[in-house]
């Protein structure tokens, strides 16, 4: 089973693909206890936009912390405003201590 979670943009274009259990949220909008009910109703894959994912990183680490199994999987897209920047942290104080770029 599938679901779909994100903006009101993110989820038209996943009902016109024929998903049928797909929630509207806005990116600022708590959605724990939705996460909660679909890892109980036995969804086994969970699709939500980064910025959504980014509010409700606590409800996402309880999900895998409890996991018995490897579902439900979490996959996070980008939304219509584009991927949001992951920072390397270990690459950035590699940058400051040493002054250089490692790759």
């Amino acid at each position: 089973m599938l679901a779909v979670i994100g903006d009101p943009d993110t989820a038209t274009g996943f009902r016109l693909a024929g998903i049928e259990r797909v929630y509207e949220a806005s990116e600022d909008e708590d959605i724990s206890e939705l996460l909660n009910r679909l890892e109980k109703e036995g969804v086994s894959i969970i699709i939500m936009t980064e910025r959504l994912a980014e509010r409700n990183r606590n409800a996402i680490k309880e999900i895998n912390a409890r996991k018995k199994s490897v579902a439900p999987i979490i996959v996070e897209i980008p939304d219509k405003k584009g991927p949001i920047e992951k920072v390397d942290m270990i690459g950035e104080l590699t940058r400051r201590a040493v002054g250089i770029v490692i790759k």
